[in-house]
């Protein structure tokens, strides 16, 4: 997962970020079995969120926005991969109640 936020970190935000984010993050799911509802959580917020503006234009602020809330959610999925079961349930539960966009 450290990868995925390595690559996550050096990306502009563009839909295209996004697809990617979610076909790395699947994939990621086999060489990572022990993460993978970590994963599959992730992907599926980024997925919503490239599905919103499939074929319409994604504005800058947008943008910017989700790719800080997504790489500070991997990014503490990261800080917590060794913690113990109930942070790491904590962690689970704050990701999959978010979404990219505000409100």
């Amino acid at each position: 997962m450290r990868e995925l936020l390595e690559w996550l970190k050096s990306q502009k935000g563009g839909v295209s970020t996004y697809w990617e984010f979610q076909l790395r993050a699947l994939k990621l799911r086999a060489t990572e079995p022990e993460q993978a509802a970590c994963l599959s959580l992730l992907a599926d917020i980024a997925g919503r969120f490239a599905d919103k503006y499939y074929e319409e234009p994604l504005p800058v602020d947008a943008a910017a926005g989700a790719l800080d809330r997504l790489g500070k959610l991997l990014g503490k999925a990261v800080e917590n991969i060794e913690a113990d079961a109930a942070t790491r349930l904590r962690v689970l539960n704050e990701i999959s109640v978010s979404e990219l966009e505000p409100g």
